[in-house]
């Protein structure tokens, strides 16, 4: 019993933060404009201090390049298909669905792949020490996921934050 409480519980979190993480980013958003200048400023800190810390291994700078690009291709694409409709007195925006499985599939793909490192790794315990901010700037691949991500949320909020002075103005 004492096994099935030890395993069930982080399954359960887990579980329960992608179906949140699901809902916010899939289907039409309320727009909130204080959430996404809050998201805005997190990421935009966080991406700041990362490639600080990744400027003491300069290798890991083409990785966090290629991610900054490839997330700004998401972002022109996601800007393409956006989409604002109004519901009684509130504004909800959304992109393609394509883009957003897309957003979802890499924060899902690589949870799943840092776990499966874990548990590959012999020692589970030792697999969730070494999994901490020193992945982000060791790891490669973590870093492209991660700036993808980050110029993502931050190009499509800024984006949704402009024109949506513009779609109150005609409504």
């Amino acid at each position: 019993m004492e096994l099935l409480t030890h395993y069930a519980i982080p399954v359960l979190i887990v579980f329960f933060m992608l179906y949140r993480r699901f809902r916010r980013t899939v289907g039409f958003q309320p727009f909130k404009p204080r959430a996404l200048k809050i998201r805005i400023g997190l990421f935009a800190v966080i991406s700041i201090l990362l490639l600080y810390a990744a400027s003491f291994k300069p290798q890991l700078f083409a990785f966090d390049a290629i991610g900054l690009a490839l997330g700004a291709i998401v972002v022109y694409f996601a800007i393409r298909y956006l989409r604002f409709e109004q519901r009684e007195k509130t504004i909800y925006y959304r992109t393609h669905i394509a883009i957003e499985a897309f957003v979802v599939a890499l924060f899902v793909g690589r949870i799943a792949y840092s776990v499966l490192i874990m548990f590959t790794s012999g020692n589970a315990a030792v697999g969730a020490k070494a999994m901490h901010f020193k992945q982000f700037i060791t790891d490669p691949w973590t870093a492209l996921v991660f700036y993808i991500l980050v110029t993502y949320y931050i190009g499509y909020s800024l984006f949704v934050l402009r024109n949506s002075v513009k779609q109150v103005r005609l409504q």
